[in-house]
């Protein structure tokens, strides 16, 4: 499992780094058929930004079942958007699947952007209505030979302001070619 910081790093660089474009006309992800992630997600409880936590420093409580289905998708040839262009048209059928724990009860669906590089990671974004906050989520580590993934969540404002308690991670299992 990667080191915490730098999960939170990265859900830090989504919100703020702008990526250049390629304009070489080549795949930016390969074509991805539907997926459905199970996961069990625990809640950080001990989080320190200021300190290079590795993984096994950060304890979690709960163990809560948490489901999403990312539909299928064509190869990608535009280069990835930054996080501050218009969010590209987001396919109806993503969506979360199971929440019994209510973790991502405060979001709207649809989801409001969707970056969808897999096998390299999965960028979301949902609005939480009647604030300034949006619940994010990143599907990391994935293994497609094994079938396995890595989803954090949490909400933020912005880049500098990520709800630490608010913080989830977990292992996924990841079901390839499913209908829903």
């Amino acid at each position: 499992m990667r080191n915490i910081s730098i999960l939170l790093a990265t859900a830090l660089v989504f919100i703020t780094q702008a990526t250049e474009a390629d304009a070489r006309p080549r795949p930016t992800a390969p074509a991805a058929g539907n997926r459905r992630l199970d996961c069990i997600m625990g809640r950080a409880v001990d989080l320190d930004p200021h300190k290079m936590q590795d993984a096994s420093e950060v304890r979690y409580e709960g163990a809560f079942p948490f489901a999403l289905f990312l539909p299928a998708r064509p190869a990608r040839y535009t280069p990835t958007p930054s996080p501050t262009d218009d969010p590209e048209p987001v396919d109806p059928a993503t969506r979360i699947l199971d929440d019994p724990g209510k973790l991502a009860a405060d979001m709207q669906m649809p989801f409001r952007r969707v970056v969808d590089l897999w096998p390299e990671r999965v960028e979301m974004i949902g609005e939480i209505p009647g604030t300034s906050l949006v619940r994010l989520f990143i599907i990391s580590e994935i293994g497609s030979r094994k079938g396995t993934a890595q989803l954090f969540m949490t909400r933020a404002a912005d880049a500098a302001s990520l709800d630490l308690e608010n913080v989830y991670q977990g292992a996924c299992r990841v079901s390839s070619s499913v209908s829903h």
